[in-house]
């Protein structure tokens, strides 16, 4: 009976350590996404973000975003705060992009609320932005 008691609790810590290591990696590719996005976004790559991150069904009204963002240039961006639920497969980040519109010189800023989501594609999962690119104004 003792034994069967210590195989039971053993099974359950077990898979709680591996569900811990499910969220830790969801987590850590979440952060590697999240990254890569807004580094795309600060060094003028909004075309290559558009077909990176986005899902599918996002992509044509990104490129519409990404069309109007003509003439933008990131001056600098920061990450104001980043929540990431691995369990829920959601995350959202509050990046400030600064930037000014060319010929303009003045620089500006806007706030972009970014919502990401865990989906399953392809027999793997990935980290897909589900907001749009901001506006510029």
């Amino acid at each position: 009976m003792k034994k069967r008691i210590v195989l039971l609790l053993s099974a359950i810590v077990l898979l709680g350590a591996c569900q811990t290591m499910k969220n830790k990696s969801a987590s850590e590719s979440f952060e590697q996404s999240s990254k890569a996005y807004n580094k795309l976004i600060r060094w003028d790559e909004m075309t290559s973000a558009q077909w990176a991150f986005p899902p599918e069904e996002l992509r044509e009204e990104y490129g519409r975003r990404v069309e109007s963002a003509k003439g933008v240039k990131i001056t600098d961006y920061r990450v104001k705060s980043t929540e990431c639920s691995p369990e829920r497969g959601e995350a959202t980040v509050i990046v400030e992009f600064e930037y000014y519109r060319e010929p303009s010189v003045t620089t500006r800023t806007v706030m972009d609320v970014q919502k990401w989501k865990y989906v399953d594609e392809k027999g793997s999962r990935a980290w897909r932005l589900m907001s749009l690119l901001p506006l510029f104004p």
